[in-house]
């Protein structure tokens, strides 16, 4: 049920994204454990190395709301393109793997529905921790 609420959220997010360049519409939520959802979208910069992913918009507005780690259940990345799916890069598997549950689950949708799931450490499985600073 949680996840049919995660697609219509990601889905409906879509269409903010701001992506004038790649015109690559990428919109992520996730889910808390009290229930809530929270979602972000990509937005770009002329300057490329100043956009921000869906994935990081969302997760750092999960922390901007006061949330933790601990209240994270799952996020689902989406996009509208029916030519791809939307995982996500190395460096958004780095803040995942420090901000998220180990354990989490990651569902890769697109606008077909087609679905993939996996789990933090699954898609980072070497990753670098704060016990390696």
């Amino acid at each position: 049920m949680k996840q049919k609420e995660m697609f219509d959220a990601v889905k409906k997010e879509n269409v903010l994204s701001y992506s004038p360049y790649s015109k690559y519409r990428v919109s992520a939520a996730c889910l808390l454990k009290d229930g809530r959802i929270i979602t972000g979208i990509n937005i770009e910069n002329s300057s490329y190395g100043l956009s921000i992913c869906a994935e990081r918009c969302t997760l750092f507005s999960v922390y901007a709301e006061g949330y933790k780690r601990v209240d994270i259940v799952s996020l689902m990345i989406y996009t509208n393109r029916l030519d791809s799916m939307p995982y996500p890069c190395g460096a958004y598997r780095q803040v995942m793997s420090e901000l998220m549950p180990m354990d989490a689950k990651v569902y890769i949708v697109n606008d077909q529905e087609m679905e993939e799931e996996y789990t933090v450490s699954s898609l980072i499985p070497h990753c670098f921790t704060p016990d390696n600073l």
